[in-house]
């Protein structure tokens, strides 16, 4: 039997359009569910007036028993697309803060939620804080654990730490939280797994397609499922969220057993963030086109990356200046270009084919061109993807591949 406890919230993008009723606590009852038809689960969670009917609906269609505790407000997170920050509603400073959740149970997930707190007390503990601007530590919940693993990603445990040096936070969780396994995801770079003695590197897994929303919560659930009801060391729990969270990205899909979502899954080692830099090519003549611009530099950045942008590094010019010089010069240092193609705009192209000229890499992220406009590109062997999230994982991982080959 595990016990969960997490929120149950709405969740909409905008693009690629997704427009479903999650949360940590949700989705994470749905991925072992998926995972094992016979498991004992059980899920406390905060239930809105608005909630209530779909909760008694998800109750009876997964067989999951659910005890709903009274909440004001009924919460959701709405993205642009999934690498934005989403909004919130209500705010959550206006969220109203309810009773806390109590209960005791030998296996326990526990997530940190919006609406209040979770004091819990169990033989095996894993904790998720779920709060990347203001994570409350597993002892601020008064919760108890005999073995406990915190799952963190590792922005959270730098503010909980108190100290962005992976040893000092090594040493704050071991010695102050008392973990006996700590979890810090590192995104693109895979997780790291500590013990008392030990640290492993666990793999990243490259994938046809990248759709982070909800992957954290995929990684605890699977984690927790595998070390606590499978008996598996932490590393090897680890290493079976790492893979199931893959499929997941690859395919929105809890099908983790499906062969099918499982082919273009491949791991890759990144022991360091690449040095090389990215070329961001694209037009920038309008406010749209700008804003899709400073998105993609944001991304890349936010992806540890470092990026040469003609637009932030020389700026926009006039026909005959020294403009396209500058440009190219900036390209020679680069090891791989992303190009925004939509509209097919001739200085992209220009660049698009100095670069292929000059062996370097290219990865294009354009919706709306017919495969006839871009027979050169696809000719050329560039990369060319219509989703913007997968197109700069892709990107990351094409410059990874290259720095250590």
């Amino acid at each position: 039997m595990i016990t969960i406890t997490g929120g149950t919230y709405r969740e909409q993008c905008l693009h690629p359009d997704f427009d479903m009723q999650f949360g940590s606590g949700l989705r994470a009852c749905r991925a072992i569910r998926a995972l094992d038809e016979s498991a004992g689960i059980q899920f406390h969670t905060f239930c809105s007036v608005a909630n209530e009917l779909f909760l008694s609906m998800f109750e009876d269609t997964y067989k999951i028993k659910t005890h709903k505790y009274p909440a004001t407000d009924s919460i959701g997170f709405y993205y642009d697309y999934p690498l934005r920050t989403p909004i919130i509603y209500p705010r959550p400073d206006l969220i109203a803060k309810e009773k806390e959740i109590q209960f005791e149970a030998d296996h326990i997930l526990c997530f940190g939620m919006l609406e209040g707190n979770a004091r819990v007390k169990g033989k095996k503990v894993v904790y998720d804080p779920q709060s990347p601007v203001s994570p409350k530590s597993f002892k601020e919940t008064n919760s108890q654990a005999e073995e406990l693993a915190i799952v963190i990603n590792y922005k959270e445990a730098q503010k909980i730490a108190k100290s962005e040096s992976v040893e000092e936070i090594r040493r704050y969780f071991f010695e102050v939280e008392n973990v006996a396994v700590l979890v810090i995801k590192m995104g693109p770079k895979g997780a790291m797994v500590y013990t008392a003695n030990d640290k492993t590197v666990i793999p990243v897994y490259r994938t046809g397609s990248v759709w982070p929303i909800g992957s954290g919560d995929v990684f605890a659930a699977i984690f927790a499922y595998h070390w606590m009801e499978g008996n598996r060391s932490p590393v090897e729990a680890a290493k079976k969220a790492s893979f199931s969270t893959a499929i997941y990205c690859n395919s929105r899909s809890f099908r983790f057993e499906y062969a099918g979502y499982q082919e273009d899954i491949k791991p890759i080692e990144i022991p360091d963030f690449p040095i090389g830099q990215i070329y961001l090519a694209g037009p920038f003549f309008t406010f749209a086109q700008r804003w899709l611009i400073n998105e993609v530099l944001n991304n890349l950045n936010h992806l540890g990356m470092k990026v040469f942008s003609p637009l932030h590094e020389v700026g926009l010019g006039e026909p005959g200046s020294d403009v396209a010089k500058k440009d190219l010069a900036g390209l020679d240092s680069c090891k791989i270009v992303f190009a925004v193609l939509d509209g097919l705009d001739s200085g992209t192209l220009v660049e698009i084919g100095y670069a292929l000229k000059m062996g370097i890499p290219v990865i294009a992220y354009v919706e709306n061109e017919s495969k006839e406009d871009l027979t050169m590109l696809i000719g050329t062997n560039c990369i060319i993807e219509k989703d913007l999230t997968t197109a700069l994982y892709k990107c990351l991982w094409l410059l990874a591949e290259k720095e250590n080959a």
